[in-house]
């Protein structure tokens, strides 16, 4: 049955998915509740805010869908998060917190909170049946407008008529046909499962059918790519008949041995695999210790004037230091993993994972404290540094530890003969250790959304070396530390920590993109990296972050106690990338050692993106002649970027661009002197039709003249959006031009 697994229990996710269908579908109530609340209005609403309103920005999922349904009604904002619940009901490659901290955080959004405590919220529920891969969190948004989409198309039938095209799987994949959708989405395969789960695999995309099929010499790819999804899950069960009989078993998983094995391989599993060392004669032979040394380090500097695409190409660059989850290899998956925990947990982690019993010298051999070493750059042993957490951590009854000062959480103690333990309970008082152990426990499978091997900064006037680099900063004292509620430690900014990701990792590439490079004290900020990230200063290191070669030095600051033996160098597997708006300042302006260690790449405006015409405009002669104005009356670095044109389709568009964008910008660039916005924007005879002077008269005004008040004062507005005519815009680059 494919409804049985090894490692999950199905039946309550199949059990509420079936409510669901009964309560949501079919009926139109709330699955958290009895309110009417899956209605064909209230799907509109989503259809209106959500799908009619895509969110092109940056941000995170939850942040861009905030800002869709912030003017969304109350009950879309539930409705949602009801969609998401059934979204995450199938997969296993989210964790459950996170699930449950969105649903109720989108919940939220409606005024209302949502009790975590509810039945549909439990573990069991939320605990997912399967891996569904990448794709629902790349693409989740897609795979939430399709059953957006399915709802409005459910709701669109009599109460009778939904009940009877969910009833059999023959009426459900009939009526399934009729739900637009865009690719190859997978909640309709999650949905045929859930609702025929005797009848359909446990598998949420037809590329994992098809290579089923044709391990098992069913019919190849290029056969089942035409066929439909009830042919497939037809074959696939007729295979699974076969295999029942010759296992003498129902219990049989296609992502389990021995089934998995003939379609994927035998070192191919659900999860990232990590190749060991081999064993060659006898002779464990080790990783090479050595990075890619012909690699040449990037030091880029994108500039151009505004809305040339310098952010939409960081984007791009951004894919290629971004790890999907089934890429993650496991020492990228451990750096990732501890650079969100510091000393305490993962020495609690490292102590759970010994059997709760070991001395320090265990301890600081372990894998997890080897790690946390390596991307903290300790290079002569961290024992006083775990001496000083266990004990620091220690109940203050425990008399093996001298210690004055202890400090909560109590987590460990030691034994007469110097052992160290957990207590009973430490993961209730160290829910951050708890959630390292078990997620050390896991593996790679633990990490369910992309890695980023990045570090984003914008640059700003007041942007410093210490928040660059390396500097003090005010840090709250803990409650049993007396004294000033405020102290400061050297902490590290953000260049620090990614160099440090880098360093720990040097088989893989990393990235800082800094935005807007230009508008801060360049010398200050970086000080001495201007040396350090010259490409034949840059330092290599190995696997166990002994430097092979290039330049270290010590940073202010640092250095004694613990930290005698930290040096600081830019790894030579980090790459730089920084943007600069040349209407802010020119590059002729920068500093001449920062311009001499990067490389530099002109972004100009494309004209030939806009080679179009709408409504009779064409927009790329209409930008073309606004840039050579500016360019003689300013220079060529105050030009204007093909972005703010890009999304143009209809007048109306071109109007709110200009209005919006392009007018207030020609205000910036010649600080409010509309006579020079005047010539710009003209159509060939000193006017312009976007602009108009109104003139006043002081004797108007005030009833007489007044001494040291002109008579006459012109000055100038914008007229009307609703005036600018196709006529208008191409006057602007007409021939009498």
């Amino acid at each position: 049955m494919s409804r049985e697994t090894f490692d999950k229990n199905s039946a309550p996710i199949i059990a509420a998915a079936e409510q669901w269908r009964d309560r949501c579908l079919i009926g139109d109530r709330s699955i958290f509740g009895d309110t009417s609340l899956w209605t064909a209005e209230h799907l509109a609403a989503l259809d209106q805010y959500f799908v009619q309103r895509p969110y092109e920005g940056s941000g995170s999922f939850y942040e861009k869908l905030q800002g869709q349904l912030a003017p969304a009604p109350a009950p879309a904002c539930c409705l949602m998060a009801e969609v998401l619940w059934v979204l995450f009901l199938f997969p296993s490659n989210i964790s459950i917190e996170t699930k449950r901290e969105g649903i109720l955080r989108v919940w939220g959004w409606s005024g209302e909170a949502l009790d975590p405590r509810h039945p549909m919220l439990a573990d069991s529920i939320l605990n997912g049946i399967g891996s569904a891969g990448m794709g629902v969190n790349t693409n989740r948004w897609r795979e939430v407008v399709y059953i957006i989409s399915l709802g409005e198309t459910i709701k669109g039938k009599p109460a009778d008529d939904r009940k009877s095209a969910l009833a059999t799987y023959e009426n459900f994949v009939e009526w399934i046909r009729t739900v637009p959708y865009e690719g190859e989405r997978q909640f309709r395969h999650m949905l045929r499962y859930f609702l025929f789960p005797d009848r359909v695999e446990r598998i949420s995309s037809n590329g994992d059918r098809r290579r089923v099929l044709a391990a098992f010499d069913v019919a190849t790819s290029r056969v089942t790519s035409k066929w439909t999804d009830r042919q497939l899950d037809d074959a696939l069960l007729q295979l699974r008949g076969q295999l029942e009989a010759k296992h003498g078993t129902k219990v049989l998983d296609f992502y389990r041995p021995p089934l998995r094995d003939v379609w994927k391989g035998e070192l191919e599993t659900d999860e990232p695999q990590v190749e060991e060392p081999r064993e060659a004669g006898g002779v464990r032979e080790e990783p090479s210790i050595y990075v890619d040394i012909v690699t040449r380090p990037v030091n880029l500097i994108l500039y151009g004037p505004p809305g040339t695409g310098k952010t939409y190409r960081l984007q791009q660059l951004i894919e290629n230091y971004t790890d999907l989850p089934a890429d993650i290899d496991r020492n990228t998956w451990a750096q990732e993993l501890l650079a969100r925990y510091g000393w305490r947990e993962a020495i609690a982690a490292t102590l759970a994972d010994l059997g709760s019993n070991a001395k320090v010298a265990a301890i600081e051999n372990h894998s997890i404290i080897r790690a946390k070493a390596l991307q903290r750059a300790r290079r002569g042993g961290v024992t006083q540094t775990l001496w000083g957490y266990l004990q620091t951590h220690t109940p203050p009854d425990v008399e093996t530890v001298k210690l004055e000062r202890r400090r909560e959480p109590f987590l460990f103690t030691k034994t007469s003969d110097s052992a160290w333990t957990l207590l009973p309970g430490w993961q209730d008082q160290d829910r951050e250790s708890a959630e390292l152990y078990d997620a050390w426990k896991t593996g790679p499978g633990a990490i369910k959304t992309r890695i980023e091997r990045y570090r984003i900064v914008t640059f700003h006037p007041s942007y410093s070396y210490e928040d660059f680099v390396i500097g003090l900063r005010p840090v709250a004292a803990s409650e049993e530390e007396s004294g000033d509620p405020t102290q400061f430690r050297l902490m590290d900014g953000v260049f620090k920590q990614v160099c440090a990701l880098a360093r720990a990792n040097p088989a893989k590439r990393y990235a800082l993109f800094i935005d807007e490079i230009n508008r801060a004290n360049i010398a200050k900020v970086f000080g001495e990296l201007i040396t350090l990230i010259e490409s034949d200063k840059r330092a290599r290191y190995d696997e166990t972050g002994s430097l092979l070669a290039g330049v270290e030095v010590q940073l202010p600051g640092t250095g004694g106690s613990d930290d005698t033996n930290i040096r600081f160098g830019v790894p030579h597997n980090l790459d730089i990338y920084g943007t600069m708006n040349t209407a802010d300042r020119s590059i002729a302006l920068l500093d001449i050692a920062l311009r001499r260690r990067f490389d530099f790449e002109e972004m100009e405006p494309r004209y030939d993106l806009l080679e179009r015409s709408v409504e009779g405009v064409q927009l790329a002669a209409l930008l073309r002649r606004i840039n050579d104005r500016l360019e003689f009356l300013i220079d060529r670095d105050h030009r204007i970027g093909h972005a703010y044109l890009i999304k143009v389709k209809t007048l109306e568009e071109l109007r709110q661009a200009f209005q919006r964008q392009i007018i207030p910008l020609l205000q910036e660039y010649f600080f409010d002197d509309w006579g020079r916005v005047v010539m710009v924007l003209s159509d060939g005879s000193g006017e312009s039709p976007f602009v108009r002077c109104v003139r006043s008269s002081c004797r108007e005004l005030f009833g007489i003249a007044r001494d040291g008040l002109d008579e006459i004062r012109d000055r100038h507005e914008t007229t009307t959006p609703e005036s600018w005519t196709a006529e208008a815009f191409t006057s602007v680059y007409s021939a009498n031009n």
